[in-house]
């Protein structure tokens, strides 16, 4: 569920409960077979349902299996891609750090939301269910999924106590450090995706996206990948894919002027990447509505 902007500018919940829930499973898009690299205000509970997912998060790079639920925090660069070419299967709730908090002189805020925020307190980052605390973390964060996707009486007191709970067994499993100020790779990075984001309709060579990062071409397309598992120009494409989907679905525009609309330079280029990625051609694409009925994900 990522916006065509790396930074989300989508509006999670409603501002009077700044949280939203999200199950992402198969049949789905066939551009959403990955979580796409991105980063938001809000922090984030993600948790596999199914499978096993590589994930990068920050600095870190790791896997999380069924079961497991993985924090992210506000502002953080992540990202997630099944494995072994099984299904993205997951439930994510995104909420702002407000829900866990008052105003400036909360305790919670003061002792734990701001020093998270802050990075001077790191959260556990992956909780499985193999002691009680992580198991009564994983049950808060099913009530708290399910009552969202529901929505019974007084579910919104009810939604902040599991989220306050999912919260403190994560402070208590995590530790303390002096605030870091944010890898300049990670800096360069989110330069780079934004600059992609804002300009993906006009040509993007390698040279400038390292340029923009102050980087080596060869150091930047290391890192790039490294943070988003893909190089630069299958992110350029992935983005200019994921446009050009959303058109042919939402329009009657004839192909080539989709083409054109969001990067390609030529007809048979778009049509070659488009089926390489989304395995089937534009044609097709939008005469089974966007959906993925290869079976390549089951």
């Amino acid at each position: 569920m990522v916006d065509k902007r790396l930074k989300e500018a989508r509006q999670h919940g409603a501002m009077g409960l700044p949280v939203g829930c999200y199950r992402i499973r198969p049949p789905y898009p066939a551009h959403c077979e990955e979580l796409e690299c991105h980063w938001h205000d809000e922090m984030e509970l993600f948790k596999v349902e199914r499978g096993t997912v590589r994930v990068r998060c920050g600095s870190e790079y790791f896997e999380a299996r069924a079961g497991e639920m993985v924090f992210f925090n506000s502002g953080e660069l992540h990202a997630a891609q099944p494995l072994e070419g099984g299904p993205l299967d997951y439930t994510a709730v995104v909420f702002r750090p407000e829900m866990l908090c008052g105003g400036e002189d909360d305790i919670a805020r003061v002792k734990y939301v701001a020093p998270v925020l802050e990075g001077r307190l790191h959260p556990q980052r992956v909780t499985d269910g193999s002691t009680p605390q992580g198991r009564r973390a994983l049950e808060a964060f099913d009530q708290a999924a399910l009552l969202l996707e529901q929505r019974p009486p007084v579910y919104e007191l009810r939604v902040r106590a599991q989220l306050l709970e999912v919260f403190s067994v994560l402070a208590e499993g995590g530790g303390q450090s002096p605030a870091p100020r944010e890898q300049a790779p990670a800096q360069g990075v989110k330069a780079a995706i934004e600059y992609i984001q804002e300009h993906y309709r006009q040509p993007i060579t390698v040279s400038q996206l390292a340029q923009l990062s102050h980087m080596s071409d060869g150091h930047f397309c290391r890192l790039f990948k490294r943070y988003t598992f893909k190089t630069p120009v299958q992110y350029v494409n992935g983005v200019r894919l994921s446009a050009a989907a959303d058109l042919l679905l939402e329009s009657g525009r004839k192909e080539l002027d989709i083409a054109l609309e969001t990067g390609f330079n030529s007809l048979s280029y778009f049509i070659g990447v488009f089926k390489q990625n989304m395995g089937c051609t534009p044609t097709e694409f939008r005469r089974q509505g966007g959906r993925d009925t290869t079976g390549r994900n089951e």
